[in-house]
């Protein structure tokens, strides 16, 4: 395996959750028990998790191709912060959490994904380094 589907991995895990999120947004805007403020919240967090994952693609297609340690360093923090972040919000705001328990197992899913990706990238960056 390479780097090259180390990155095509994420980066289809990272457009997943940009759509997902994106498909939900709508669902919680005009919601009557949010106040607008909260509704701001929601629609700033997606514009974050968007850039976030503008991030992890940006790495996962230039640092990690030139097999640079630090960049994957970077995406496995940025992993564990976009697609961590929900299960660490269900923890930490029980009541708040979808109450569909599908979610939990297609975000679990996606994030399986980009951990396949990070797995076959450290592989590859471990060969070259005993090479």
């Amino acid at each position: 395996m390479t780097v090259k589907n180390a990155a095509r991995l994420i980066t289809l895990a990272s457009i997943i959750q940009i759509l997902s999120y994106l498909y939900a947004l709508p669902g919680h805007l005009d919601e009557p028990t949010w106040s607008a403020h909260a509704q701001f919240h929601h629609v700033l967090g997606w514009i974050w998790l968007t850039g976030l994952n503008v991030a992890i693609i940006t790495l996962a297609w230039g640092p990690l191709q030139k097999r640079d340690k630090g960049g994957f360093w970077a995406l496995l923090a940025l992993f564990i912060f976009a697609h961590g972040g929900h299960f660490f919000t269900s923890l930490a705001v029980p009541a708040g959490r979808p109450l569909e328990s599908w979610y939990d197992f297609a975000i679990g899913a996606m994030s399986l994904i980009f951990a396949i990706g990070l797995g076959i990238g450290w592989r590859a960056l471990s060969r070259q380094a005993s090479a």
